[in-house]
């Protein structure tokens, strides 16, 4: 089909675009920049350039180039140009004329390297490392490096990897090398030595120009071991995506006839979310295309990521780099996505940062309003019991998937996800740093950080006054007197505080002999209550039997260290999933090395990071489950949903404290004059406190626009309905917290509607202080339980001729001790009741089924109702983990755009199954879908699950066939099929006898067919 003027376009792809999108799409093949508001339907554009350009017979499908930033945008991306193509009629039929290209910015200069590298005398076939196994190499070099280290001695050794890794990175988004930063920070020394007042007798006032050069001396030894670093990589032959994007940079400028090859290749380029991109990139793109037919798509507004290298004057700069200063310049700014008044807040948010080229977003006409709510509150805890209380009552008439609640910072997530479990609602914390604040995963951690660092004294405390052992206030400080001892003993005097050995572990410092918890611990003192003296002792045994551990694999470490705590136990006998500490599990795991094991020290490197600031991992992907999404707000980018809720919009919380540090006083960050885009971030006019007090404010006002552009993010996230909520009172606070500014933003605009809630009762009293004073610590179970579980504990002791080791004296219970009594109650009651045989108990099915659970009841009905009267643990099972890894890979492998896999590398179990997988028959097969999730209603049940592929089928009279992956060589089920195949029919509208169903063994190549007639179902749910 040729397409002659905009009316053909907008007809062949079935959509009315407005004037100013069919402006940039039909833009000549020229550079040109497209800002493109929050939800202005960018990707579409970028699509309908690509129809329009090819049913115009400007250029071929082949001759396109998009790249972006994520491996899901190169996949949606990839699917619109491919859909729009064939909907508009104008793809070729030809095999021979390919496809275009679409993929990520690091894969796009991986291949750069892999294809052109032989031009430069380069290794062309390294092996990508991301994520954890940063921190592991790094962490080695950390242990192995040879001193001396005078600035670095003060530093905890969990913070110098990520130290190395940070300033490594900054490094090599801006192009520089190990000598020219070094060069710079020699001389910046002793430009601080030498600005005025210092080294004189009143030293006070230029306390800082002293920190900023020690600083400095700081940074020259962290540069040490960058070097270090770096020259590991080599030696593994392993890079990183910024190594990989520094040697496609250094090949473009080296080698001219790359850049005149890609040129010839693609006639056009689209370059999407342009405004995240590094000083390198723009450096490498406008290097490979400038004066060449680029398009280049953002956001000024939406530039979030400067923290991690990304330089938002890229696409302010894009005339300059690309059109030799001129430009063709588009807008979109009609927002599809959310309605007036959530627009309204955006606008207002976008409207306080200055010197921005962003749009004021619009609706097009006929939207409706919306909703925007607000509302605060005194205390967290009703803030969140509010928000519950809404998601709830959203869940009555949307699916829960629809629902998202974004948090500015990882500490905010567990309290929510607690109550929003309690009150039954499915909810998926998105990213690994919010997991490590929920109850099952703390004591793993702490525990972990124990093992590692014996000083780590917050963690020792954290155990200790846990529900688990429950230490109380008057022991804890009996331990820290004892503590305070035995330091003494060996130094000579009195040692540190405890307060100030807490306070130097968690601010990373380390001052030579401090006062250790553990010492007290495996040395108690005499003033322990006998309960208290009881329980330290059971955690000294507990932790020596860990610690005789803590040189193994840190996977299997870490399942130890779960197993030892009783946690998964302890969920399952609580009703709760044990989902959140699988996916905890299953990053450990994913803590994977290029050569030898890993050390416990560089996974508590990861662990913090990701804690801190969500950087040790790759950007989480949103699962299809129908749960409520919990995520930060940076992880939020790029998605939408119906309903947003932003909690905690308290000043210092949204906008967040500056925490970074600028360089001068860190010497993990870049000097500012060596940054590529040195032009448009603050600088240091001078060497002098007056000059530094001045560029610290202007940090930190730049800073405050990069926290304002990340709440215009947050805002149009929601399409219908956004939700703002604070409190204003901390425990044990004596002024309240200020509204954020976002906050008033979105008050005044659901004050203007009257959907604002005020349950502030006295702005001036902290309601916490009173409760807090009398509240009894640790918790106590009530007098009648305790009374009748001791009776229970004497009848057990004489029973089996135990000593007294199982009965307390002070009324309270060891907490294993309490959940067997627990357990014996469920047990006796359960015997009692069918020690009558005349007598039966009828147990009814739950109307929620999984496939898994209907092969249960099959099998064996007794003892699946039983189960339900007492659910028992899981031992978790080495098969199933590997299982569960490999379908997370195939659902991977099948999103990418063809052509550009990532570099991977997996544990040797994982790495057979994906080696027979490729050698198999479905390598080369797309699939209809995969990891499909369904609820299909059979009778009075729901039953659910997941599908692992589904796929066109031209043989064995069936039109699409349904297949589950076998990853062991166990005997495989029909009735699972048999759901599975009914669900498909159904979900599609297909006749149920042109659904087939097979189980494919993955380690033979062996595909077997299945049956699994649909009365299969029915018979076992008449059971």
């Amino acid at each position: 089909m040729r397409l002659r003027t905009t009316e053909d376009l907008c007809e062949a792809i079935g959509i009315r675009f407005s004037d100013e999108q069919l402006a940039a799409i039909t833009a000549p093949l020229e550079p040109g920049v497209i800002i493109a508001g929050a939800g202005t339907g960018k990707t579409t554009v970028m699509a309908a350039r690509v129809v329009w350009l090819v049913g115009s017979g400007q250029l071929r499908p082949h001759e396109v180039l998009g790249l972006t930033f994520t491996r899901k945008a190169a996949a949606e991306l990839a699917e619109r140009i491919r859909g729009a193509l064939a909907r508009a009629g104008v793809r070729s039929d030809d095999p021979d004329e390919g496809m275009e290209v679409v993929s990520t910015y690091d894969s796009f200069a991986a291949r750069l390297v892999g294809e052109f590298g032989l031009r430069g005398g380069l290794d062309t076939e390294p092996v990508m490392i991301t994520g954890a196994t940063r921190f592991r190499l790094a962490e080695r070099v950390v242990r192995g490096a040879r001193g001396p280290f005078h600035a670095l001695s003060r530093l905890s050794h969990h913070s110098i990897p990520e130290r190395v890794l940070g300033l490594d990175a900054e490094m090599q988004s801006h192009l520089v090398g190990v000598e020219e930063v070094a060069a710079f920070t020699s001389r910046a020394e002793q430009w601080f030595r030498d600005a005025p007042g210092y080294g004189k007798k009143v030293v006070k006032p230029y306390a800082k120009m002293l920190e900023a050069a020690a600083q400095q001396q700081e940074r020259l030894e962290l540069l040490r071991l960058v070097a270090d670093y770096q020259e590991l990589k080599r030696e593994l032959g392993v890079v990183e995506f910024a190594d990989q994007l520094r040697t496609a940079e250094q090949l473009a400028r080296t080698v001219p006839s790359i850049a005149a090859e890609l040129r010839q290749r693609y006639a056009v380029v689209l370059l999407d979310e342009y405004q995240d991109t590094s000083s390198a990139q723009a450096k490498l793109l406008t290097r490979l295309f400038a004066g060449h037919a680029v398009t280049a798509v953002g956001d000024p507004y939406q530039a979030i990521y400067g923290w991690r290298g990304a330089a938002a004057s890229n696409i302010l700069q894009f005339p300059a780099d690309f059109g030799d200063g001129s430009a063709g310049d588009y807008t979109l700014s009609v927002n599809r996505r959310s309605q007036t008044r959530i627009l309204d807040v955006g606008n207002r948010l976008a409207s306080t940062i200055p010197g921005e080229k962003g749009v004021a977003l619009r609706a097009p006409g006929g939207t409706g309003p919306g909703s925007v709510e607000a509302a605060r509150f005194d205390t967290e805890e009703a803030e969140i019991r509010h928000l519950t209380e809404q998601v709830v009552a959203l869940g009555a008439g949307s699916r829960w998937s629809e629902i998202a609640v974004l948090c500015r910072r990882n500490a905010t997530m567990s309290p929510i996800f607690s109550a929003l479990r309690a009150a039954g609602v499915p909810v998926e914390i998105v990213g690994l740093g919010g997991l490590l604040g929920l109850p099952e995963i703390v004591p793993v951690v702490a525990t972990m950080r124990i093992l590692d660092d014996a000083t780590a004294n917050p963690a020792v405390a954290a155990l200790l006054t846990g529900a688990r052992w429950g230490i109380g206030l008057a022991d804890m400080a009996a331990l820290g007197r004892r503590a305070e001892e035995l330091l003494g003993d060996r130094t000579g005097d009195g040692g540190a505080g405890l307060s100030d050995a807490l306070e130097q572990t968690v601010t990373g410092s380390d001052p030579g002999e401090v006062v250790c918890l553990l010492d007290a611990v495996a040395d108690p003192p005499a003033d322990l209550s006998p309960e208290g003296r009881r329980r330290i002792q059971r955690f000294h045994e507990e932790l020596q039997r860990l610690r005789a551990h803590a040189t193994e694999p840190v996977a299997d470490l870490v399942l130890r260290i779960i197993r030892t705590l009783g946690l998964e136990e302890e969920l399952l006998a609580q009703g709760e999933e044990t989902t959140q500490l699988g996916r905890f599990v299953a990053a450990c795991t994913d803590y994977v090395a290029v050569d030898g094991d890993g050390s416990l020290a560089g996974l508590m490197a990861y662990l913090d990071a990701e804690e801190d600031r969500g950087v040790g991992l790759e950007q989480a992907v949103v699962s299809d489950e129908n749960s409520v999404k919990l995520l930060t707000v940076h992880r939020a980018k790029g998605l939408e949903w119906d309903h947003v809720f932003l909690p905690g919009l308290s000043d210092t919380v949204f906008p967040a404290q500056y925490r970074s540090g600028y360089w001068p006083l860190r010497a993990a960050t870049l000097p500012a004059p060596l940054r590529g885009d040195a032009e448009s971030v603050p600088q240091l006019a001078e060497f002098t406190e007056e000059g530094r007090k001045l560029y610290e404010e202007e940090v930190r006002t730049d800073h405050g626009y990069s926290e304002d552009r990340l709440a215009y993010v947050a805002a149009t996230r929601a399409r219908h309905h956004l939700v703002a909520t604070c409190h204003l009172w901390s425990p044990g606070a004596k002024r309240p917290r200020k509204e954020s500014r976002y906050f008033r933003v979105i008050w005044d605009e659901a004050a203007a509607h009257g959907q604002t809630l005020d349950e502030v009762t006295d702005p001036e009293v902290n309601p916490i202080e009173k409760v807090l004073a009398t509240a009894p610590w640790p918790t106590k179970a009530p007098p009648e339980a305790v009374e009748a579980q001791l009776a229970a504990a004497e009848l057990v002791r004489a029973a089996v001729g135990t000593d007294d080791e199982w009965v307390t004296t002070s009324g309270a219970l060891a907490p294993e001790v309490e959940a067997a009594f627990r357990d014996w109650d469920e047990s006796a009651a359960h015997v009692i009741a069918h020690r009558d045989r005349g007598a039966a108990r009828v147990v009814r099915l739950p109307r929620g089924l999984s496939a898994t659970a209907l092969i249960a009841l099959r099998d064996d009905p007794q003892a699946f109702a039983e189960g339900l009267l007492r659910r028992m643990p899981r031992r978790p099972s080495g098969s199933a983990h590997l299982g569960t890894r490999f379908h997370e890979w195939v659902q991977r492998r099948f999103q990418l755009p063809g052509g550009f896999d990532e570099f991977e590398r997996h544990e040797a179990p994982l790495e057979e199954l994906i080696s027979a997988f490729e050698a198999g028959r479905f390598a080369h097969r797309s699939p209809i879908a995969v990891e499909v999730p369904f609820a299909m209603v059979v009778g009075d049940y729901q039953l659910r699950g997941r599908m692992d592929a589904v796929y066109e089928w031209d043989g064995d009279d069936f039109d699409e066939m349904v297949v589950d992956w076998k990853t062991s060589h166990g005997e495989a089920d029909e009735l699972q099929l048999a759901v599975y195949r009914r669900a498909w029919a159904e979900a599609r509208g297909l006749d149920l006898e042109r659904v087939g169903a097979a189980f494919y063994y993955v380690r033979t190549d062996r595909l077997v067919l299945a049956k699994a007639s649909p009365s299969l179902v029915d018979e076992a749910l008449s059971l």
